[in-house]
């Protein structure tokens, strides 16, 4: 028998987009499945989409609706509710194609491996693919944009890094968004949850930690659509000047320094050196 897959959805006033993304659940060609939704208190009709779609499909559906406490809280809570040896996260905005799970937990079984991503179509608020533009430009395909080439299926480790510019992993998510991945509970157990303390970059900051013990398998075939618009929390904390990226750099120093290419871990080290010092003769009150 198939392993039972808890496809995650945090919501909140998530109307507008929602049905689309649940139709993608019903469409799903792998069939142990059941949906766990995570509602922060939305004011708009998510619950009452949410109750509709529970009465229409024969798979489990648990709706869970509490006061918010931030995005990782909410994605944290999913997979606490969880009762699937796999996580599949899908966001009330994206849309998966309808043998996303089918692929993914074929790639993930095969393989050997906790974790898995694909590569993701851009849609715009209107369910129009994106093909160009400047944040397509940077963003459409971010393994492309990292130097990985992708054919077919590709498994990154931290051994990987030393072939990649520190400068743009070291700011950009090069594993991708968290609708994108399947994941174990075996994974969980190892790793935790995600922050609940990051805004921007949890999902990232959770990669890294994954790769510090596991392989992600990374599929070539488009299997989600990602939706860019205004609204999406990424563009808010964007113009909010939401900046992370200290995080990242940190534990990369602190994890992957060994991974990193020669030239710049000792530029990181002469860094990291030179703050201390300057820490410690300010503290000590001998700095001029």
């Amino acid at each position: 028998m198939s392993s039972l897959v808890s496809i995650c959805i945090p919501t909140y006033n998530g109307e507008k987009y929602l049905n689309e993304a649940l139709e993608s659940v019903k469409s799903q060609t792998y069939k142990n499945i059941e949906v766990i939704i995570s509602d922060d208190s939305s004011t708009d009709s998510t619950l009452e989409i949410c109750n509709k779609f529970k009465n229409e499909v024969d798979f489990p559906v648990h709706i869970y609706s509490h006061k918010p406490s931030g995005i990782g809280a909410n994605w944290n809570y999913t997979i606490e509710k969880a009762n699937g040896d796999y996580i599949k996260f899908l966001f009330q905005d994206d849309v998966m194609e309808s043998e996303c799970i089918l692929k993914m937990m074929f790639y993930l079984i095969n393989h050997n491996l906790e974790i898995v991503v694909c590569k993701r179509s851009i849609i715009d608020e209107d369910s129009n693919e994106i093909i160009d533009g400047d944040w397509y430009k940077n963003y459409g395909d971010l393994q492309k944009a990292a130097g990985i080439e992708v054919k077919d299926f590709f498994t990154i480790s931290k051994k990987n890094l030393r072939k990649l510019d520190y400068h743009h992993y070291s700011k950009n998510n090069i594993i991708g968004e968290p609708c994108v991945s399947i994941f174990s509970k075996k994974l969980v157990k190892k790793i935790g949850l995600f922050n609940i303390h990051l805004k921007q970059i949890l999902d990232y900051e959770y990669w890294l930690r994954v790769l510090v013990y596991y392989k992600i398998g990374i599929i070539e075939e488009k299997l989600m659509k990602f939706r860019f618009h205004s609204q999406q929390t990424s563009t808010i904390n964007f113009l909010q000047n939401v900046n992370e990226v200290s995080v990242i750099t940190n534990h990369l120093f602190g994890k992957f320094l060994m991974y990193i290419d020669f030239k710049t871990a000792k530029h990181l080290l002469v860094q990291k050196y030179t703050l201390l010092k300057k820490i410690a003769l300010i503290r000590y009150k001998i700095f001029p």
